[in-house]
């Protein structure tokens, strides 16, 4: 081949290495593309959300939104609203008492005086000296959001009844929401709690670690 031919090769081996290279674009990142996305649901589920609530009050005759009662009304058809999209009923009436799986009254997630507490493993009358110390974590940090909840802290009779029932126990230890509710319309989101089993022993004070509890996540 001659150098003039070998030449000519070679730049137009360079014109098309250019020309690729000028098609080349580097792509958006999966986090950015999934964080638009992300944002794009939550302004449509916001549109969706005012919509149904302009409907709502506009059957319910003319108001003043500037004023105090406007500004309430307004907030209630918003949780309302909210309320249904979870699969809630806001004509149900909200009460301050809660109730245990068995029919007790609950007052600070647990049994009040009087009522019988039953083991979370063999359903069997227990005192209060074991309790499931994850279920405990996420009663407190449930307590603090929600203002009447109906979580119902566990307790068992013995260590070797929570670890026989663990498998079927660690299932409430998962996320959780509470909410929407007419005076509140934020869905509060819980995160499971971290570890293996434990149980706290109200007698001695202490925590009482399980390896063998494999957690839920």
């Amino acid at each position: 081949m001659s150098k003039n031919a070998s030449r000519n090769a070679s730049d137009a081996r360079d014109a098309g290495a250019r020309e690729r290279e000028s098609m080349t674009y580097e792509a958006d990142s999966a986090s950015d593309s999934d964080e638009e996305k992300c944002d794009a649901r939550a302004r449509r589920a916001e549109t969706e959300i005012e919509r149904e609530v302009e409907a709502e009050l506009g059957a319910d005759g003319a108001y003043d939104a500037s004023s105090w009662e406007g500004f309430w009304r307004r907030a209630t058809a918003t949780n309302e609203v909210k309320m249904r999209r979870a699969g809630l009923d806001p004509r149900a009436e909200e009460t301050k008492e809660r109730f245990g799986r068995h029919g007790q009254r609950l007052k600070l997630g647990k049994p009040v005086d009087g009522e019988t507490v039953y083991c979370f493993g063999c359903e069997k009358e227990c005192d209060e000296t074991y309790e499931c110390a994850q279920c405990l974590e996420i009663y407190r940090a449930r307590a603090k959001k929600v203002a009447f909840d109906a979580w119902e802290r566990a307790f068992f009779c013995s260590g070797d009844c929570y670890l026989k029932h663990w498998d079927e126990h660690k299932t409430r230890h998962g996320p959780s929401t509470a909410g929407p509710t007419k005076l509140d319309g934020t869905v509060h989101e819980f995160e499971a709690p971290k570890g293996h089993g434990a149980l706290w022993h109200a007698v001695d004070l202490r925590r009482v670690e399980f390896e063998e509890c494999v957690p839920i996540l």
